[in-house]
């Protein structure tokens, strides 16, 4: 087997692209800001084929709306980890992890204010990421597999994956999934946004009214989580019964789509694209590329970037923590403890 052949089929444990000194960069880091590239840079093209001023929405991407997404993927972790949250209030606070839910959330909002800001329609503007939010998050998907997060469940399928890195999240979360052959669940939904955005882009020219690429991204993402949530088995913590909190949120955006299709069928204005314009168009472009490349390096630095120790932020912490304030997923620390005692 060639060595390119070997690296390749052995991606998922590099889970470390190199270190400097204590600071450790993760393959997810390069993976990360290259999604959230893709993104804002597919945002900005349907922008610009809204006829919108590209430049003044990316400067207001940058200082509002990119804060307003990270308080939302921080604080949404943090309600997934709620029972932790009593149990050890600070430690959970202070431990990584984001979620994509939260970050859609705060989005809106950033992108609200945005639309106050430049006046501009809201629902033109939602649409904008709606259209490249699925290939960022392809990319993303790449980003959580050679991570280790978001894992699958165990499988007999040729089709399933080993991971044997220490580094990886799904070996320090779940040691007894190391060595074992689990669904690539995030291969999977690479694939399925990958099509999704090309369906997006394929209607595009039948664009009915603002807004619509935002309802059908609301009820197509919900609906792709859902099934996807067959094939995973990290912890997303149970609410009521068998009720996650992405079975709750991806509920909520449902309802949020349909709305906003029974609203803009009557009441939003229908804007004529300029399908003329590619995205190369946009990243070509001198002036816009600059803030194309700081907005992937906020989130590369944000999503992959360890201090001494893959999965922490922090070492030897003051106020009483133990050190080591690690990543974990929802109870894993009780579990951990529950397992110390037997």
């Amino acid at each position: 087997m060639s060595l390119l052949r070997r690296w390749t089929l052995d991606f998922h444990n590099r889970t470390v692209l190199f270190r400097a000194g204590n600071w450790i960069f993760t393959t997810y880091a390069f993976l990360a800001a290259a999604a959230f590239a893709t993104g804002f840079a597919g945002s900005l093209w349907y922008d610009a084929m809204a006829g919108l001023d590209v430049l003044l929405i990316a400067k207001l991407y940058l200082f509002v709306v990119v804060p307003a997404v990270l308080v939302g993927l921080r604080l949404f972790s943090i309600m997934l980890e709620w029972r932790e949250l009593f149990r050890r209030p600070l430690q959970t606070i202070v431990k990584p992890g984001y979620m994509l839910h939260g970050g859609i959330f705060g989005g809106v909002i950033g992108l609200w204010a945005v639309a106050v800001i430049a006046d501009v329609p809201v629902l033109r503007l939602l649409d904008a990421p709606a259209l490249a939010l699925p290939l960022g998050e392809a990319i993303a998907r790449l980003g959580c597999y050679v991570y280790g997060c978001c894992w699958g469940r165990p499988t007999d399928s040729r089709f399933g994956v080993r991971y044997t890195s220490l580094d990886s999240k799904v070996v320090r979360c779940a040691p007894h999934l190391h060595n074992v052959k689990i669904h690539p669940a995030q291969l999977y939904a690479l694939c399925i946004y990958l099509a999704m955005f090309a369906v997006m882009y394929a209607i595009l020219p039948l664009m009915p009214f603002d807004g619509a690429l935002t309802a059908i991204y609301f009820i197509g993402h919900s609906a792709i989580r859902y099934n996807l949530e067959f094939f995973r088995q990290d912890d997303r913590g149970k609410l009521w019964g068998k009720l996650t909190h992405t079975n709750l949120y991806s509920l909520a955006m449902v309802f949020a789509g349909i709305a906003i299709l029974v609203w803009g069928s009557q009441n939003a204005t229908h804007v004529d694209l300029d399908m003329s314009i590619r995205l190369v168009h946009i990243v070509s472009n001198a002036s816009i590329m600059p803030w194309i490349a700081m907005y992937g390096l906020v989130f590369g630095f944000a999503y992959g970037v360890a201090y001494k120790k893959v999965g922490s932020w922090i070492q030897s912490p003051s106020g009483g923590m133990k050190p080591n304030v690690d990543e974990l997923s929802m109870g894993a620390v009780q579990r951990m403890e529950n397992l110390d005692k037997k």
